[in-house]
């Protein structure tokens, strides 16, 4: 029974995650961090942004298996599986917030504010219920335990390398940035310190969820 619950708690800080996502790219305001190279490569590519959100996280579970190497394990495979399934979470949660986007740039700011909050939380509960890790976060993960460095550190910097591929990507094949503005930079700044209170304030009544 506690391992069921520890699966529907992870399932929920997926569903979590995937509509701060959704709520981050409604607002205008520029996409998240982690969002934005899989924002870039559906805009480029025509496809939909869970599609490229699949291909993005496949190419971090690489990464990790070059860091890893032999110490690569059958979970780190199930990543696969679980970034197919965040795809197509990500997908349902842009239908559902379909009609949501406004031009009011107070209500944008909210959106944004929404974003930020439920990304932290649903970061921080898929990394915390350690079930099978979004691509991204396992990625960050690998490289805070093989080089000991706190997590909501290494996530900080990961998030501003996704922006500066993102720009890079956007400039190189549509001349413009596209996706990214304020809103990405108060995201690439500020979801590790939010993940980092996450841990310090919520640890602890999350696990009791599944504990």
């Amino acid at each position: 029974m506690p391992n069921i619950r520890r699966f529907i708690v992870y399932i929920l800080g997926l569903v979590v995650l995937s509509f701060g996502i959704a709520f981050s790219i409604r607002s205008g305001l520029g996409v998240s961090p982690v969002s934005s190279i899989p924002y870039t490569l559906s805009r480029i590519t025509g496809k939909t942004v869970g599609f490229t959100t699949t291909a993005f996280y496949s190419f971090c579970i690489f990464l990790q298996l070059l860091i890893l190497k032999k110490d690569f394990k059958l979970r780190h495979l199930l990543q696969f599986v679980f970034s197919y399934v965040f795809g197509l979470f990500t997908d349902m949660s842009m239908f559902l917030t379909r009609n949501l986007a406004t031009d009011i740039y107070p209500v944008r700011l909210a959106m944004l504010a929404v974003s930020l909050v439920l990304i932290a939380f649903g970061v921080y509960t898929v990394v915390l219920t350690d079930v099978v890790m979004n691509a991204p976060d396992g990625l960050v993960k690998t490289i805070s335990d093989h080089w000991h460095v706190e997590f909501s550190k290494v996530k900080s910097i990961f998030d501003v390398i996704c922006v500066s591929t993102s720009i890079i990507l956007s400039l190189v094949f549509m001349g413009n940035i596209t996706g990214l503005r304020e809103g990405t930079i108060i995201a690439s700044l500020s979801i590790g310190r939010l993940i980092g209170v996450v841990s310090r304030r919520y640890k602890e009544k999350i696990a009791s969820l599944y504990s």
